[in-house]
C-alpha cells in the first residue's frame, strides 16, 4: 500500500504542476486578449477621428466651392449694375448684393470655424496614430513573447501529461477513481500530509490511532474532515557520520 499512496503523491504533484502551467496559459492569452481588444478600440478611435476629418475637409470644399460660385456671382451682379440706367432696377440689383455679400459672409465664418475644428481634428489625429502606432509595436513584441512561452508551457504540459498517464496507469483503479473525485471537489489538492497529527488540508488534528494507522501505510486513510486523501513523508536517511 506505501507504494501506492508514493504513487498518490506523485501523481499530486504532477496534477499541481499541470493546473499550474494551464493556468499560466491562461493568463497569457487573457492578457494577450485584453491587448488584442485596446488594439482594436485604438483602431476604431483613430479611424473615427479620421473619419470626423475627413467630413469636416468635405464640408471645407462644399463652402470653398459655394465662395467660389458666390464670387462669381457677385463679378456678374456688379458687371450688370454698370450697366443698368434704370435706376428701380439699379436698386434691385444693389439689394442683391447686399444679401449675398451677407451670404458670403457667413458662409466665409463657417469656413473659419471648419479650420479650427480642422486644427484641432488634425492635432488630435496626430496623437491617436502616435499612441496605435507605439501600441501596435508593443502589440507585436508581446504577442512573440506569449507565444513563445505558451508554446514553451505546451511543451512541459504534453510532458507532465505523458507522465501522468505512467503514474496513473500503475494506481489501483478504485484508488485512482477516489483520488479524481476527491481532486475535482477540493479544486487541485486531493492527497495533502499530516504533520504532527494535524491535516495540512484542513487543519485539523486527527485521532491518534487514525495517525498511527497513517505512519504504517497499511491502508489509505482520508481526513475525517476535509476528507482528502492523508499521508506522511518518510524520515530522512540519517546523514553519515
Amino acid at each position: 500500500m506505501g507504494n501506492q499512496i508514493e504513487l498518490l503523491v506523485n501523481l499530486q504533484t504532477i496534477d499541481l504542476q499541470l493546473r499550474e502551467r494551464t493556468d499560466a496559459i491562461e493568463v497569457l492569452r487573457r492578457e494577450m486578449a485584453d491587448l488584442d481588444s485596446a488594439l482594436v478600440t485604438q483602431r476604431q478611435t483613430l479611424e473615427a477621428c479620421r473619419a470626423e476629418r475627413a467630413d469636416l475637409e468635405s464640408r471645407r470644399r462644399d463652402i470653398e466651392g459655394a465662395l467660389a460660385d458666390e464670387e462669381a456671382k457677385m463679378t456678374d451682379r456688379r458687371m450688370r449694375l454698370n450697366r443698368i440706367r434704370n435706376e428701380k432696377e439699379a436698386s434691385a440689383v444693389r439689394r442683391e448684393i447686399e444679401v449675398a455679400k451677407e451670404g458670403t459672409g457667413q458662409l466665409e465664418e463657417g469656413l473659419m470655424g471648419l479650420f479650427e475644428q480642422l486644427d484641432a481634428v488634425n492635432a488630435s489625429e496626430k496623437e491617436l496614430a502616435a499612441a496605435f502606432e507605439a501600441l501596435e509595436a508593443r502589440h507585436a513584441t508581446e504577442k512573440e513573447r506569449a507565444d513563445g512561452e505558451v508554446s514553451e508551457i505546451s511543451a512541459g504540459l504534453d510532458e507532465s501529461r505523458r507522465q501522468r498517464g505512467t503514474l496513473a496507469a500503475a494506481l489501483d483503479a478504485d484508488l485512482r477513481r477516489q483520488y479524481e473525485t476527491i481532486l475535482l471537489r477540493k479544486k487541485g489538492q486531493a492527497v495533502v500530509e499530516i504533520r504532527g497529527g494535524t491535516c495540512e488540508g484542513c487543519h485539523m488534528r486527527v485521532a491518534p490511532q487514525l495517525a498511527n494507522e497513517i505512519y504504517r501505510n497499511t491502508r489509505v486513510i482520508a481526513c475525517p474532515s476535509c476528507h482528502r486523501i492523508l499521508y506522511v513523508r518518510p524520515p530522512e536517511a540519517a546523514a553519515p557520520a
